[in-house]
């Protein structure tokens, strides 16, 4: 009887330890920014990359963690057009493709990248407009595309300097 009654403690605390899991991964990679991914490191001058956010008025850089709260740069708008006659937003469109949907894009202060976001829905055709928003790098000189972060619902407002 024993031996049952450590198998039960056993398989609660597995189990218990799996919904800890679970919850503590919710609320750091939905409601955080964190990212563990290292491809970002890849990309010339990506200290210079700034993700803002104008409704919270908050401003974050890339490190290893994910973003890192830094000082607001002091934007006030709420909300900005993309130029879709730049050069750049045509290049990102034909690697992209016609229907992808771009919410953000620059280019690098040397000209050698352009960093965009490009917004995916997953709520799947239900009446709310949740996406998941990956900000990505063009490499103009071999046409590769990194990741650099993302994350379900983060809309940011992305300058390079």
């Amino acid at each position: 009887m024993k031996w049952l009654q450590r198998f039960l403690l056993l398989v609660g605390g597995a189990a218990g330890l799996i919904l800890f899991v679970s919850v503590m991964y919710f609320l750091l990679f939905v409601f955080g920014n964190v990212d563990f991914s290292q491809s970002y490191r890849n990309i010339k001058n990506y200290e210079g990359i700034t993700f803002t956010n104008t409704y919270k008025h908050k401003a974050y850089k890339r490190t290893f963690w994910g973003l890192q709260e830094v000082a607001y740069p002091g934007v006030s708008v709420d909300r900005r057009e993309i130029d879709q006659s730049s050069s750049a937003y045509e290049l990102v469109r034909q690697k992209a493709g016609e229907h992808a949907r771009i919410t953000c894009c620059t280019t690098s202060p040397d000209g050698n990248y352009v960093l965009y976001a490009e917004a995916i829905s997953i709520s799947n055709g239900a009446s709310t407009d949740d996406d998941h928003i990956y900000y990505r790098v063009l490499n103009l000189q071999d046409g590769s595309v990194t990741t650099i972060y993302d994350g379900a619902y983060k809309c940011f407002w992305v300058t390079w300097q």
